[in-house]
């Protein structure tokens, strides 16, 4: 089974070649260990990167080798980071867009007071969002945790971890991901 490696490097491959290009002098077993792979399969890894071009080997002595980027190791590096953290962004711009659309969305049936909870990105992207809105007479609160005194009849909460509750709330999580992203 032939595999196109110019263009279909795996992730397995790619946290290889980002491994030998952020330690100085790996060796097989300090990789595995770091990426959580076995010693085999890194092995196997780095013989089909070496075939295919992205890494050489040189020899430091007769018990030392060292794994190095080619310049289209590097180059493969440098597409793949920069292809993630483009799909990151325009990932967390979807997200922003549909969660401020459902803010509205309750602002404009009458709610005016809201609660996000949670500690994590979610969270505060949600919160920065209720910064930059400024809706007249909006107020929201954020609690790490839910707690159920928080909970009333005029608080929309915005939960932003898989736990379930109830009440007026939206789990933001299974809200985007019903969204489709």
């Amino acid at each position: 089974m032939g595999m196109n490696m110019n263009r279909d490097i795996s992730e397995k491959e790619f946290a290889v070649i980002s491994e030998i290009s952020n330690n100085h002098l790996p060796d097989q077993r300090t990789i595995a260990k770091k990426l959580g792979i076995s010693l085999g399969l890194t092995n196997l890894i780095i013989k089909r990167l070496v075939k295919t071009g992205y890494v050489k080997i040189r020899q430091l002595n007769q018990r030392k080798i060292q794994y190095l980027l080619t310049p289209k190791g590097f180059a493969e590096k440098a597409e793949k980071s920069y292809n993630y953290t483009l799909k990151t962004i325009n990932r967390l711009t979807l997200w922003r867009g549909r969660i401020q659309k459902l803010i509205i969305e309750k602002y404009d049936s009458g709610m005016r007071d809201f609660l996000i909870i949670g500690e994590n990105e979610l969270a505060d992207l949600t919160e920065i969002i209720f910064n930059k809105l400024s809706l007249p007479d909006v107020k929201y609160s954020r609690e790490l945790q839910y707690r159920k005194s928080a909970e009333n009849g005029s608080v929309l909460v915005f939960n932003t971890s898989e736990g379930k509750m109830n009440g007026n709330t939206i789990n933001l999580i299974s809200y985007l991901s019903k969204e489709g992203t």
